[in-house]
Order: structure tokens, then C-alpha cells, then sequence
């Protein structure tokens, strides 16, 4: 076997064959090829030159790729993630050839593949990419037509050019932004003048758009217009300019140092993030501006002293740590973690075994690092720190398996308070060690009441399937203690296995009626299977209160005895009529024809109740035949019967079900004059307002009382109605205090005598006053 060529040579060959590739794709491209590139648009100054901005392409042989393998694979691929990667190698070895082969998955129905493909014309870039780009321009799909913009300002065209600034100066089009954006990708100098002139719009989205698509563009004029950009009056403007900026000279600088002293926030945070940008340079300002000003301020500094990173920033996070208010210590504690380091670890360490160590949270922070310094300062904080510190240098011990940890861990779990406990039982059942999960199982076995259910809780989440967890949550079900019971069929409940199951099953027919509702409650929760089912009609046949606890699971699961269960409750037969709002909604969610046909009885039960819990559940699906109803039982003997149906005619909202409630004002019965105010404050017509104010005037004070409650969001015939409320001295005292109040609230415009009356009753400020009229006779 012949000797490996040395690495350097592989290196040399490897970039021959690049540029020979790079070289073919050029003649190719250049010299009559079947696939023509697309004319490029107009240059851009001192930026990047037009061969290295146009979309790179080698020939598929230089790459040791074929296209039209590449095309076979895509056509045939199952999953997006598939044809993404084959599209990017597609995106650099593809023709006019490949345009027209990956066609038919434009009309893709899967989400997100034509949105692939228009990408991959992007990076093919031929005239006949860009034809095909700008054809899905008018695609009635947004996100497909979204794509197809984003990807003409990839293909760097002078074609893509015209039909981008058109797109971008269309007011209105909801694809503009993107269009905005695809511009700052193009970044040729009509793009550039089209977005500074987009950037000075009035409208705010586009403006900031357009800022942003010019920060993405190196070249003068857009950092020029930048830089002029920071003075717009609109702050928001201004701190999106500050952020798009990236580079940072000397003036620009003690700009920047002039809006970070100015005190504005929004300028301010931006300007310090700008001031990131610029590097160790500004870090004086940074180290000021994170140790002073707003809290808003400090914490902007301190992330902006991390983006520069290095030993005098490391510095500088340091002193922010030892001497900062409690967000910013904390902030650079989180940054010196990020950043790494000898030094970082250095500092969090002296801060974590200082008086600071819980204020800056640097203990927190220095057990997500690595380094044997790390773990001698944990063991120092576990064996020598406050309760508080020895559980946040607990979970990294913990999980590097230290026995004092861990010993210390199962000490709290037994021992410690009750938050202590329940965070040590979670590290236990967290850690992965087999003999903290035994110390849990010990201590679950031992324990009774709230340790238990804490204990066994966490199992269930780490070790669903354990055996002995199994048995310890039927032990607890069959306990007899109502707490633990509860907390074991939840839990049991949720881990859904067939011993769970069985221990369900078995305490739904067990003679402990409460712990048969719990377990009820529980499979609800795992589906109903037939083994289940049987298990609850079983149950239910001997305790009625589990038929109430079932019957909406059963509803739900679509079986025929849950309606039948429905139908006796309702009915009065064998059931509490307590829960025949429960029963009624169930049957409301379900919408099948059995679930209406029992409501449409129901709105004639003897029982009052159920009546009001059927018209209640009318609100879902309101129809004619509905409001026919509604508009019926407005006329009823029973008052709450009439109240609930005009209740629901206001949120149903039709011609019909207003001229209903606008009879109703009429009526001789204020109970009735006060369900259709109530019904009519939901209906937007100004005949609903008119009569809400004409009741204002009501001679019985509760119905006036109503009326002016419900005109919070009624026209100016309210107000004058509330007007000639207040100013009239035989209105009850009652009725002109909320009058008062609701002019204030609404802050109405009222001549010089009736804001001195508001005043007189209800005080000089909003809102309802002391609650007193002090004139009144």
C-alpha cells in the first residue's frame, strides 16, 4: 500500500480542484453556456466587487456531485430537512436545467418545500432563475410569495433590482417589509436610495425595515445615511440606525458617548450596544455607564462590556460584580460564565465564597463551568456555606456523583424544610444515580402524607415504569389517607401503564366512594378503552356520584351511555341536579345530534336550573331555531328563566334577537326591564344605546341603576341623559352618585355647573369620589 501523501499536499490538491472548478463554472457561465447568469445590478461603492457578491457556482464534476442525481433525490425526498440539504449543494451546481426539474415542487402541498426550491433558484441566480423568481411574485400564497422576494435579493440581478424596488415602494402590500429586506440584500445604488428615502417615511414599520435592510449593506451611502438617521426625531428610528451601525470611529463614538450620557432610554440601550461594536475603546464609558444611571442602562452596558470580550473587559465585569446593584452583579455574572476563563473562574469563584455570593447568584453561575478550581469551590460552599448556598453547589456535585452531596442531599430530603425537601427530591430524582433514586424509593416507602406524595411525584417523573414506584402508588391509593390517595391517581393517571391501570380500575370499584371518584377522575385521563369503560359502568351502577364524575368523559369519548347518564341527571332521575351546568356543557362542547337533542329537552325540565344551564350553552352555536327559542322563553313564568334567555339574545347579537330585547324594555316587570338593559349593553346599534338611555330615566332606581352601569360604552345621548341625572334634584341619591361616577368615568365634556355637581358628589378626581353625595336632600 502506497504512503498517505503529507497533509499539505492534500491541502494543495484539494485547492487545485476548487479552483479548476471555480475556473470551468466561469468559462461555462461565460462563454454561451446553456444556463446564462443573470445581468448583475448596478455596483454599490466601496463595497464588496460584483464577482464575490454574485451566488457562487462550481461545476458538478469539480465537486464530485452529480446535479442530476441531486435533482432525483430531491424529487423522491420524504422530509423537509432532506430537501433543504440537497437544494443548498443544488443552490451551487445548479442550471437552467435544474429550474425547470424542480418545478412541480412549487405547488408542493407540504409545508415549507416550495419555499426550499424558490431559495435554491435564489442561489442558481440564471436569468431564467430570476424569471422564474419573479413569476411567484404574484404567488396567492404569502409565504411562498414571501420566499420568492426574499430570494430575488440573493440572486444580486439587475432584473431582481426592478422588480424589488417596485415591490418595496408599494404601500399597503403585506409583502413590502420583505421586499424592504430582500433590497438590503441586492444593496446596489438604486437600492440604497430607494431605502434611505423608505427609512424617512412616516410609516414607522417600514421606516425601521428599511434602517435595518441598510445596516445589512456595506457601503458609504448607506452608512452615511446611517449615521444622519441617528438625529431622526422618531427615537424609535434613531435607536434602530444605532443598532444597524458597525462600524465605529472616533466621532462616532463620542456621539455615541453624548446619547449614552443624554440619559433617554431607548437611545441610550442602543447606543450602548452600538458602543460594543467599537471594542476596548469604549469600555471606559461601558465600566460609568454599567455602574450608574438607569437600571435599564446598567444591564446594556454590562452585556455590551461582553461582546468585546478580553482581559479588560473581564476587568471591568469583575468590578461590576464586586460593587454593582443586585441585577447588574448578576448580569456580569451570567457574562463572565459565558465568556470562560481562568480569570472569569477567578472571579466568580472570590464571589462566590464571598458576602456577595447569593446577591450576584455567582454560585449559581460558577456551577455551570468546568475546571477543578470549580469543584474545590463547591465542596468549599458545601461544607463551610449557608443553607441557601449548599443547595445551589448541590445539582453539579450531585451529578459528578460526590458522596458528601449526595449524602448532604438525602440529609435535606428527610430533614430540611419544606422547600428544601422538594429540591432536594428533585436532585435526587434528577442525578441518574442508582443510589440516589434508591435513598428516594427509602424515603417514599417510609414516609406518609406530604413527603410521600412529594417523593413519589418526582419518581414518576424520572421512573414512570420502576416496579417498586408501581407499588408504592397502589400502597398509597389503598391507604385510606384522602391525600395521598388523590395525589397517587393523578399520578398514576399520568404515567399510563398497565399496572397503573389495574390499580385504577381496582379502586373505581372498591368501597372507598371518595377514592372511586379519584380514580374516576384519573382514567379519564388514559382514553376509554373497553376494559375501562366496563369498569366504570360497573362502578356507577352501585355509586351514583361516580355517574356525575363520568358522564362528561364519557360524553366526550362519544359513548351512548354517556348520554344516558346526561338524560337521568337532567331528569332528576337518580342524580343531584347540582351538576347539571357541568352535565350541560359537556353536551354543549360535544355538538352531536344526541348532545342538542338533549339540551332542546332540557330547556323544558321542571327544574329551573337546568333550564338556565341549557340557555347558558345556547351561546356556542347560535341559529333560528335557537333565537326562536331564546325569544320565547323571554315571555317565561320564571324570572330567572326570562333573565338568562335575554342574557344570551345580547350576545347573540341578531335584528331579531334586539327587537326582542327592546320589547322587553317595555315591560310593566322591572326584573324584566333589567335582563334586556343587561342584554342590550352587548349590542352595538344606536337604537340599543337610545333605549339604554332613555332608561336611565327609569322611575324604578334599580333599573336606572342598570342602565347607567351598562352605558360605559354608549354614544353622547348617554351623557346627556346622565347629564340631566345629576342635575336633578329628585333622582335618589344612589342613582346620581353612579351617574356622576360614570361621567367621570367616561370622561365626558361637561359645562362649568355639571362638573361642579360631578365634583360636589363624586370629588375633583376620577374615578368614584368618597361615595358620598353631600347635597343630596
Amino acid at each position: 500500500m502506497p504512503a498517505a501523501p503529507p497533509p499539505s499536499t492534500t491541502r494543495w490538491k484539494v485547492a487545485c480542484a476548487l479552483f479548476a472548478g471555480l475556473a470551468g463554472a466561469s468559462w461555462f457561465f461565460h462563454h454561451g453556456g446553456a444556463s446564462t447568469p443573470a445581468a448583475m445590478a448596478s455596483s454599490r461603492t466601496a463595497t464588496l466587487p460584483a464577482q464575490l457578491r454574485r451566488p457562487l457556482h462550481v461545476s458538478a464534476e469539480a465537486a464530485g456531485v452529480s446535479a442530476s442525481d441531486l435533482v432525483e433525490r430531491v424529487l423522491h425526498a420524504r422530509s423537509l430537512r432532506d430537501i433543504q440539504t440537497l437544494t443548498e449543494k443544488l443552490g451551487a451546481v445548479g442550471n437552467d436545467q435544474t429550474i425547470d426539474q424542480l418545478a412541480p415542487l412549487l405547488g408542493d402541498g407540504r409545508r415549507g418545500v416550495p419555499e426550499v426550491i424558490l431559495a435554491c433558484y435564489g442561489a442558481i441566480a440564471t436569468e431564467h432563475a430570476v424569471e422564474a423568481l419573479i413569476e411567484r411574485t404574484d404567488d396567492d400564497r404569502p409565504q411562498v410569495r414571501n420566499a420568492a422576494i426574499a430570494a430575488l435579493g440573493a440572486t444580486q440581478s439587475a432584473l431582481a433590482e426592478t422588480r424589488l424596488l417596485a415591490l418595496a415602494g408599494k404601500t399597503g402590500d403585506p409583502a413590502q417589509p420583505t421586499a424592504i429586506s430582500a433590497l438590503g440584500s441586492l444593496g446596489s445604488d438604486p437600492a440604497v436610495a430607494a431605502l434611505i428615502k423608505l427609512a424617512g417615511s412616516g410609516d414607522y414599520t417600514i421606516a425601521v425595515s428599511a434602517v435595518g435592510a441598510l445596516g445589512g449593506i456595506n457601503s458609504e451611502t448607506a452608512t452615511a445615511a446611517l449615521r444622519r438617521l441617528i438625529d431622526a426625531p422618531d427615537v424609535r428610528i434613531a435607536a434602530a440606525a444605532l443598532t444597524s451601525i458597525d462600524t465605529i470611529d472616533e466621532a462616532l463614538l463620542a456621539k455615541l458617548t453624548s446619547v449614552v450620557k443624554s440619559g433617554e432610554p431607548q437611545l441610550a440601550s442602543a447606543a450602548l450596544a452600538a458602543l460594543a461594536k467599537a471594542g476596548e475603546v469604549a469600555l471606559p464609558v461601558l465600566r460609568t455607564a454599567s455602574l450608574s444611571g438607569t437600571q435599564a442602562t446598567r444591564y446594556a452596558a454590562v452585556a455590551a462590556i461582553g461582546e468585546i470580550g478580553g482581559p479588560k473587559a473581564i476587568q471591568a465585569l469583575g468590578e461590576v460584580l464586586n460593587t454593582g446593584d443586585k441585577i447588574s452583579a448578576m448580569t456580569a455574572a451570567a457574562t463572565l460564565a459565558q465568556l470562560g476563563g481562568k480569570d472569569a473562574r477567578e472571579l466568580l469563584i472570590n464571589a462566590a465564597l464571598g458576602e456577595r455570593a447569593q446577591m450576584s447568584g455567582a454560585l449559581n453561575q460558577l456551577a455551570a463551568m468546568e475546571g477543578d478550581d470549580v469543584d474545590q469551590a463547591l465542596l468549599t460552599v458545601l461544607k463551610s456555606g449557608t443553607s441557601v448556598d449548599r443547595r445551589a453547589a448541590l445539582p453539579r456535585l450531585i451529578k459528578t456523583g460526590n458522596p458528601e452531596a449526595l449524602q448532604l442531599a438525602i440529609d435535606l430530603a428527610h430533614q430540611g424544610s419544606r422547600g428544601e425537601k422538594r429540591d432536594a427530591m428533585r436532585l435526587l430524582a434528577d442525578s441518574g444515580s442508582a443510589k440516589a433514586v434508591d435513598a428516594l424509593l427509602d424515603l417514599a416507602g417510609k414516609s406518609h402524607g406530604q413527603n410521600r406524595a412529594i417523593a413519589l411525584e418526582m419518581l414518576a417523573q424520572s421512573r414512570p415504569n420502576d416496579a417498586t414506584l408501581n407499588r408504592l402508588l397502589g400502597d398509597s391509593l389503598a391507604s385510606g389517607r384522602r391525600d395521598e390517595a388523590e395525589a397517587a391517581a393523578m399520578m398514576l393517571g399520568r404515567i399510563d401503564n398497565a399496572t397503573a391501570r389495574q390499580a385504577l380500575v381496582a379502586a373505581l370499584s372498591g368501597k372507598d366512594k371518595e377514592v372511586a371518584t379519584y380514580a374516576a377522575q384519573a382514567l379519564g385521563q388514559l382514553g376509554m378503552t373497553e376494559s375501562v369503560k366496563s369498569a366504570m359502568l360497573s362502578a356507577a351502577a352501585a355509586n351514583p356520584q361516580l355517574k356525575q364524575q363520568m358522564v362528561g368523559q364519557l360524553i366526550q369519548a362519544g359513548e351512548p351511555e354517556g348520554y344516558k347518564f346526561a338524560a337521568d341527571i337532567l331528569t332528576g332521575s337518580g342524580s343531584d341536579h347540582g351538576s347539571a351546568n357541568q352535565v350541560i356543557w359537556a353536551l354543549a362542547a360535544s355538538g352531536t345530534p344526541e348532545a342538542k337533542q338533549l339540551i332542546a329537552q332540557a330547556i323544558d325540565a321542571k327544574d329551573p336550573g337546568v333550564r338556565v344551564a341549557a340557555i347558558s350553552s345556547m351561546t356556542q352555536n347560535p341559529d333560528d331555531k335557537s333565537t326562536d327559542t331564546l325569544i320565547r322563553l323571554t315571555r317565561d313564568d320564571d324570572p330567572q328563566v326570562r333573565t338568562a334567555a335575554m342574557s344570551v339574545l345580547g350576545q347573540v347579537g341578531s335584528d331579531r334577537a334586539q327587537v326582542a330585547l327592546l320589547e322587553a324594555t317595555h315591560s310593566a316587570k322591572p326584573e324584566d326591564r333589567i335582563a334586556a338593559v343587561t342584554g342590550l349593553s352587548s349590542v352595538d346599534d344606536p337604537k340599543a344605546t337610545a333605549q339604554i338611555a332613555r332608561l336611565i330615566h327609569d322611575s324604578d332606581p334599580s333599573v336606572a341603576q342598570t342602565a347607567i352601569n351598562s352605558a360605559y360604552n354608549a354614544g353622547p345621548e348617554v351623557d346627556q341623559a346622565l347629564t340631566s341625572v345629576v342635575n336633578d334634584s329628585g333622582a335618589t341619591a344612589q342613582v346620581k352618585l353612579m351617574a356622576a361616577s360614570q361621567l367621570r368615568n367616561r370622561g365626558a365634556e361637561l359645562d362649568a355647573s355639571t362638573e361642579a355637581a360631578v365634583t360636589r358628589i363624586v370629588g375633583g378626581g376620577a374615578g368614584y369620589g368618597d361615595g358620598f353625595d353631600h347635597d343630596a336632600d
